[in-house]
């Protein structure tokens, strides 16, 4: 027999390696299954996140072009109420050109009255002088010279021919005084007219629109009236002063009128349904 093999007791025992690489993986696993929790609850909690962000967006978007339509019909707007200006611009240079051309043509009357009166006076003269003449020609015809000689024939014949002449003279000049006459009244006339066209001292209306954009209002007064272009009127709300227009033209019922906002007082503004006075400065 053999003799039996003995161990070293100082050798290291050998230990196997299986558990711990068990143990090893379990570890791993678990961590791994709590890594892939978390990051599920996280995908979710952004996926929700996301889900809420596209909604913003598209609410966003919805009021990006809503704001978009309303930005383009405020140019519209602006396009429409420049062209507006435009034209009342025109209407107030145009109405301004009537209102110097009327001038001229008041002052040309007025100077044609003057000279009309001038030449009826005139008129008036040489007419009374020839009634005279006439007068003294009849008292001459009718009541000869005390010791005169009856007039020849060629004599009465002369007379009656200046006689004749001397009517048609005095007719020709009660003609010219009828129809000066009537120039003078229809002058007289227009001139009446135009004195009447001036604006009447307290007359009220109301502000039928306001456009703050270009700072202008639409009134409810107009030549009928008596506005006329260049007129300030004052504007009131429950009695409380607001500011004034200045008319720049005007219609039949109604006037345009420019804001003058160095008037308006801070933190008003004029609005439809105000009330406009006119009310005229006083020297």
């Amino acid at each position: 027999m053999g003799h039996p093999i003995e161990k070293d007791p100082t050798a290291p025992i050998a230990v196997p390696m299986t558990k711990p690489l068990l143990i090893a993986c379990i570890l791993l696993s678990l961590g791994a299954a709590v890594l892939g929790f978390l990051n599920r609850g996280n995908l979710l909690a952004t996926r929700d996140q996301l889900e809420g962000t596209k909604g913003q967006l598209a609410t966003t978007n919805q009021q990006l072009d809503s704001t978009k339509g309303e930005l383009e019909q405020k140019k519209e707007e602006i396009t429409k109420l420049g062209s507006e200006k435009d034209t009342l611009n025109s209407q107030l240079g145009e109405a301004r050109t009537d209102l110097d051309k009327a001038k001229e043509e008041l002052a040309a009357a007025q100077e044609q009255v003057t000279t009309i009166q001038t030449e009826m006076d005139q008129l008036k003269q040489d007419s009374e002088a020839k009634d005279t003449r006439i007068a003294e020609l009849e008292q001459q015809a009718t009541a000869p010279a005390e010791g005169s000689a009856e007039p020849s024939d060629v004599d009465n014949a002369e007379f009656q021919a200046r006689l004749t002449e001397l009517e048609t003279v005095n007719q020709q000049l009660q003609d010219q005084n009828t129809g000066l006459s009537t120039q003078i009244a229809e002058l007289r006339r227009k001139e009446d007219g135009r004195q009447k066209l001036q604006i009447r001292q307290g007359l009220t209306g109301t502000i039928l629109a306001v456009n703050q954009a270009w700072n202008f209002v639409v009134l409810s007064l107009g030549d009928r009236q008596g506005v006329v272009p260049n007129a300030e009127m004052l504007v009131q709300r429950d009695g409380k002063f607001l500011g004034k227009v200045r008319v720049t033209s005007v219609e039949p019922s109604t006037s345009i009128a420019d804001i003058l906002v160095r008037t308006v007082p801070r933190g008003l503004s004029v609005m439809p349904g105000d009330r406009v006075i006119y009310q005229a400065l006083r020297d």
